[in-house]
Protein backbone atom coordinates (compact mmCIF):
# COMPACT_ATOMS: atom_id res chain seq x y z
CA UNK A 1 0.00 0.00 0.00
CA UNK A 2 1.13 3.48 -1.05
CA UNK A 3 1.55 6.74 1.35
CA UNK A 4 -1.22 8.45 -0.22
CA UNK A 5 -3.11 4.72 0.14
CA UNK A 6 -2.82 4.52 3.71
CA UNK A 7 -3.57 8.16 4.24
CA UNK A 8 -6.79 7.78 2.82
CA UNK A 9 -7.30 4.42 4.30
CA UNK A 10 -7.11 5.57 7.92
CA UNK A 11 -8.42 8.79 7.58
CA UNK A 12 -11.83 7.63 5.49
CA UNK A 13 -11.89 5.21 8.81
CA UNK A 14 -11.49 8.03 11.32
CA UNK A 15 -13.90 10.17 9.81
CA UNK A 16 -16.24 7.51 9.32
CA UNK A 17 -15.84 6.68 13.04
CA UNK A 18 -17.94 9.99 14.08
CA UNK A 19 -21.17 9.44 15.63
CA UNK A 20 -24.41 11.05 14.51
CA UNK A 21 -24.70 13.01 18.04
CA UNK A 22 -21.15 14.06 17.27
CA UNK A 23 -21.56 14.93 14.01
CA UNK A 24 -24.27 17.49 14.13
CA UNK A 25 -22.44 20.01 16.41
CA UNK A 26 -18.72 19.80 13.98
CA UNK A 27 -18.12 22.80 12.16
CA UNK A 28 -14.35 22.62 11.16
CA UNK A 29 -12.51 19.53 10.83
CA UNK A 30 -8.76 19.46 11.82
CA UNK A 31 -5.77 18.00 10.04
CA UNK A 32 -2.93 19.21 12.25
CA UNK A 33 0.36 18.19 10.42
CA UNK A 34 3.44 18.18 13.35
CA UNK A 35 6.87 16.05 13.19
CA UNK A 36 7.07 13.37 15.43
CA UNK A 37 10.31 13.96 17.87
CA UNK A 38 10.84 17.34 16.11
CA UNK A 39 12.50 15.36 13.52
CA UNK A 40 11.65 16.49 9.59
CA UNK A 41 12.28 13.18 8.20
CA UNK A 42 8.52 11.99 10.46
CA UNK A 43 5.66 14.04 9.95
CA UNK A 44 2.55 13.21 11.39
CA UNK A 45 -0.96 13.82 10.55
CA UNK A 46 -3.69 14.15 13.92
CA UNK A 47 -7.19 14.42 12.23
CA UNK A 48 -10.17 15.64 14.59
CA UNK A 49 -12.77 18.34 14.71
CA UNK A 50 -14.08 21.29 16.47
CA UNK A 51 -17.79 21.60 17.82
CA UNK A 52 -19.81 24.70 18.23
CA UNK A 53 -20.36 24.13 22.08
CA UNK A 54 -16.24 23.86 22.14
CA UNK A 55 -16.51 27.23 20.55
CA UNK A 56 -19.16 28.76 22.93
CA UNK A 57 -17.10 27.39 25.96
CA UNK A 58 -14.04 29.11 24.39
CA UNK A 59 -15.38 32.33 23.83
CA UNK A 60 -14.59 33.85 27.44
CA UNK A 61 -10.55 32.84 27.27
CA UNK A 62 -10.07 34.18 23.79
CA UNK A 63 -9.09 37.72 22.68
CA UNK A 64 -12.31 37.73 20.17
CA UNK A 65 -14.62 35.23 18.89
CA UNK A 66 -12.64 34.79 16.25
CA UNK A 67 -9.72 33.22 18.10
CA UNK A 68 -11.77 31.02 19.54
CA UNK A 69 -13.70 29.72 16.59
CA UNK A 70 -10.56 29.31 14.20
CA UNK A 71 -7.79 28.88 16.62
CA UNK A 72 -6.71 25.41 17.37
CA UNK A 73 -5.59 26.23 21.00
CA UNK A 74 -8.94 26.70 21.99
CA UNK A 75 -10.34 23.36 19.97
CA UNK A 76 -10.99 20.06 21.61
CA UNK A 77 -7.86 18.50 19.93
CA UNK A 78 -9.33 15.32 20.21
CA UNK A 79 -7.34 12.59 17.90
CA UNK A 80 -9.67 10.30 15.91
CA UNK A 81 -6.33 9.12 14.39
CA UNK A 82 -2.28 10.10 14.01
CA UNK A 83 -1.27 8.70 10.80
CA UNK A 84 2.71 8.27 10.67
CA UNK A 85 3.17 8.13 14.12
CA UNK A 86 5.86 5.21 15.33
CA UNK A 87 3.92 4.19 17.67
CA UNK A 88 0.37 4.34 17.13
CA UNK A 89 0.39 3.84 13.36
CA UNK A 90 3.67 1.37 12.74
CA UNK A 91 2.57 0.60 9.23
CA UNK A 92 2.01 4.17 8.19
CA UNK A 93 5.31 5.29 9.58
CA UNK A 94 6.84 2.59 7.68
CA UNK A 95 4.93 3.79 4.28
CA UNK A 96 6.10 6.83 4.75
CA UNK A 97 9.52 6.34 5.27
CA UNK A 98 9.47 4.23 1.84
CA UNK A 99 7.55 6.96 0.48
CA UNK A 100 10.46 9.67 1.61
CA UNK A 101 13.06 7.13 0.42
CA UNK A 102 10.97 6.77 -3.26
CA UNK A 103 11.06 10.64 -3.26
CA UNK A 104 15.23 10.99 -2.60
CA UNK A 105 14.53 12.63 -0.03
CA UNK A 106 15.52 10.19 2.92
CA UNK A 107 19.19 10.87 4.79
CA UNK A 108 20.60 10.14 7.88
CA UNK A 109 21.01 12.34 10.87
CA UNK A 110 24.05 14.26 10.11
CA UNK A 111 27.20 14.45 12.78
CA UNK A 112 28.54 18.11 11.24
CA UNK A 113 25.79 21.07 12.51
CA UNK A 114 27.19 22.72 9.07
CA UNK A 115 26.00 19.93 7.08
CA UNK A 116 21.91 20.73 8.95
CA UNK A 117 22.40 23.94 7.46
CA UNK A 118 23.90 23.35 3.69
CA UNK A 119 22.17 19.94 2.93
CA UNK A 120 19.82 18.70 5.23
CA UNK A 121 17.38 22.30 6.03
CA UNK A 122 16.77 22.24 2.42
CA UNK A 123 15.71 18.61 2.14
CA UNK A 124 13.91 19.02 5.55
CA UNK A 125 11.96 21.92 3.76
CA UNK A 126 11.15 19.30 0.67
CA UNK A 127 9.97 16.79 2.68
CA UNK A 128 8.07 19.22 4.65
CA UNK A 129 6.21 20.64 0.91
CA UNK A 130 5.75 17.00 0.04
CA UNK A 131 4.02 16.11 2.81
CA UNK A 132 1.71 19.30 3.08
CA UNK A 133 0.95 18.64 -0.83
CA UNK A 134 0.00 15.22 0.25
CA UNK A 135 -2.41 16.36 3.49
CA UNK A 136 -3.82 18.96 0.52
CA UNK A 137 -4.31 15.92 -1.72
CA UNK A 138 -6.29 13.98 1.00
CA UNK A 139 -8.46 16.43 1.97
CA UNK A 140 -9.21 16.94 -1.77
CA UNK A 141 -10.28 13.59 -2.13
CA UNK A 142 -12.27 13.21 0.91
CA UNK A 143 -14.50 15.99 -0.16
CA UNK A 144 -14.83 14.94 -3.35
CA UNK A 145 -15.47 11.17 -2.11
CA UNK A 146 -18.64 12.34 0.28
CA UNK A 147 -16.71 10.99 3.37
CA UNK A 148 -17.29 14.65 5.23
CA UNK A 149 -20.67 15.19 3.93
CA UNK A 150 -21.32 11.77 5.11
CA UNK A 151 -20.08 11.57 8.18
CA UNK A 152 -20.61 15.08 9.31
CA UNK A 153 -23.90 15.83 7.22
CA UNK A 154 -22.94 18.59 5.68
CA UNK A 155 -19.52 20.12 4.18
CA UNK A 156 -17.05 21.50 6.54
CA UNK A 157 -13.87 22.83 6.28
CA UNK A 158 -10.69 20.98 6.69
CA UNK A 159 -7.76 23.16 8.16
CA UNK A 160 -4.36 22.22 7.52
CA UNK A 161 -2.45 23.47 10.03
CA UNK A 162 0.41 23.42 12.47
CA UNK A 163 0.44 25.78 16.02
CA UNK A 164 1.37 28.30 14.39
CA UNK A 165 -0.83 30.86 11.46
CA UNK A 166 0.49 32.34 8.44
CA UNK A 167 -0.22 32.38 4.97
CA UNK A 168 0.69 29.23 3.71
CA UNK A 169 -1.67 27.90 6.28
CA UNK A 170 -4.05 29.91 4.83
CA UNK A 171 -3.10 28.53 1.20
CA UNK A 172 -2.80 25.17 2.22
CA UNK A 173 -6.55 24.95 3.39
CA UNK A 174 -8.22 27.27 0.65
CA UNK A 175 -6.63 24.40 -1.92
CA UNK A 176 -8.04 21.91 0.33
CA UNK A 177 -11.18 22.84 0.37
CA UNK A 178 -14.15 23.29 -1.92
CA UNK A 179 -14.02 27.31 -3.35
CA UNK A 180 -15.18 29.47 -0.32
CA UNK A 181 -15.61 26.35 2.33
CA UNK A 182 -12.67 27.79 4.24
CA UNK A 183 -13.45 31.91 3.72
CA UNK A 184 -13.88 32.61 7.50
CA UNK A 185 -11.03 30.66 8.21
CA UNK A 186 -8.44 31.91 5.53
CA UNK A 187 -9.51 35.79 6.34
CA UNK A 188 -9.03 35.15 9.64
CA UNK A 189 -5.39 34.15 9.48
CA UNK A 190 -4.68 36.86 6.74
CA UNK A 191 -6.50 39.46 8.91
CA UNK A 192 -5.73 38.22 12.34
Amino acid sequence: MTFQDHLRTLATRAISSITAAEAEDIYVVSFFIDNERDDPRQPTLTIGYNTEAQFRRSIADASDEAEARWNYAFWLQNELTVIGDLTRDPDGAAARHQWITELGLWYDEPTDPEDWMTTIGPIAARIEGNFNQACVKLARHLHGAGVFEGAIGKPVPVVLHELEYYDGIARRTEAANPPGLADAFTAWVRNG
